[in-house]
């Protein structure tokens, strides 16, 4: 493990993944700011260089953000972000020797802050009593921030997920302080939309992302710093695949509005901005084609 001070200033610091950087981790880095100002100390957000859980359960990883959007946004509210190489060896450290090589790498700490619900080290053994407990002896505050909540519900990133799952980008937009936005490869497609008159790209996305419930949405697309208005689906369209066939959440279906050019294997993002129906089955080509114009339609008016 990297052993060099991050920096030798007086500094206070937050201690956390930040997954989606939302409202709560935005209310606990405004509470570090404010303290630092208050003791004329140097504010630093300390992460992972990656989700713990992609070392480890893979398989359970859903992020709100990519590692490298994760820790520039990050930057964006804390320029100083001291973002730890997540490895075995950090993993297998008690939290009391966590805390002993957070102080190698910022030897001028005067104060932590953690959410009330913080755990770390080891299985997890450390929580708030032990931190506190170790602050004292060391002379560094503990502040076990309050957790963020509301509309009577605590805002954090699992929150989001769900909502992602229902399909309601709105509100989780306002949670996110954005819009939750998936990043992916345009690959070929079965060609159905040209035939239908509306061209589509079909986006092949990172299964560590989180997952969107099956839905039409309005969207922007993302293409070389250009946006274009979109409508967007999620999963295989149902009047052509099988009644079994099992919803696939990162299979994404785009048409941008006024546009015109080739998408073969470039990225494209796509900021998901409004629900507008759930997947169905249609009885006929042409119900599907009015459909279709309707969404279009909306966007075009709406966005």
């Amino acid at each position: 493990m990297e052993s060099e001070p991050y920096t030798k200033d007086r500094c206070v610091c937050a201690v956390g993944v930040f997954d989606g950087v939302h409202r709560g981790h935005r209310a606990l880095l405004e509470s570090l700011a404010d303290d630092g100002t208050a003791r004329d100390a140097r504010p630093v957000a300390v992460t992972f260089d990656r989700d713990p859980d992609e070392l480890f359960c893979p398989e359970r990883v859903h992020k709100l953000l990519s590692n490298e959007e994760r820790i520039a946004a990050l930057r964006q509210l804390v320029p100083d972000v001291l973002a730890l190489h997540f490895t075995t060896d950090l993993a297998e450290q008690s939290w009391q020797g966590f805390l002993r090589y957070l102080l190698t790498r910022l030897p001028g700490l005067e104060a932590i802050h953690v959410g009330e619900n913080f755990h770390f080290g080891a299985s997890a053994a450390g929580g708030i009593p032990e931190l506190t407990l170790w602050g004292t002896e060391q002379d560094i505050s503990v502040v076990a921030e309050p957790l963020y909540s509301e509309d009577g519900e605590t805002v954090s990133a699992s929150r989001i997920r769900a909502l992602l799952a229902e399909g309601d980008v709105n509100r989780a937009a306002r949670l996110l302080t954005r819009a939750f936005a998936l990043t992916g490869r345009v690959v070929q497609g079965a060609g159905r939309g040209h035939g239908l008159g509306f061209a589509t790209a079909n986006v092949e996305v990172d299964g560590s992302f989180a997952e969107m419930g099956p839905y039409v949405y309005a969207a922007y697309a993302l293409l070389d710093e250009k946006r274009y208005k979109a409508a967007a689906s999620i999963g295989e369209p149902p009047t052509y695949s099988p009644e079994s066939q099992a919803f696939d959440p990162f299979l994404l279906e785009a048409h941008l509005l006024d546009f015109d050019g080739d998408l073969y294997g470039r990225d494209l993002t796509l900021e998901f901005v409004h629900r507008l129906r759930p997947m169905q089955r249609f009885d006929s080509q042409e119900e599907l084609i009015a459909a279709v114009r309707d969404n279009i339609a909306w966007v075009r008016e709406n966005l």
